[in-house]
């Protein structure tokens, strides 16, 4: 399942996952991540037991983002 970095709040990245949020410490992140990263995520039980950065995931988001803004300042 997909997960989005809402924030980071000092050592804690502040995640959405099908609409509920979760504080992840960064340190169980193995790659250094930034607001409005795409994370995968693996819950059981409502806990997450496996998170990681996708890095493919967030360029795909940053360039439809980049797509849609781009008239807008014109």
């Amino acid at each position: 399942m997909k997960g989005i970095v809402d924030r980071i709040e000092g050592n804690i990245a502040v995640v959405e996952i099908e609409g509920k949020m979760y504080n992840v410490d960064l340190s169980n992140i193995e790659e250094k991540v930034l607001e409005g990263d795409i994370l995968e995520v693996t819950m059981q039980d409502e806990k997450i037991v496996n998170i990681k950065k996708d890095s493919n995931a967030t360029e795909d988001r940053k360039k439809y983002i980049e797509d849609l803004t781009k008239d807008m300042w014109q």
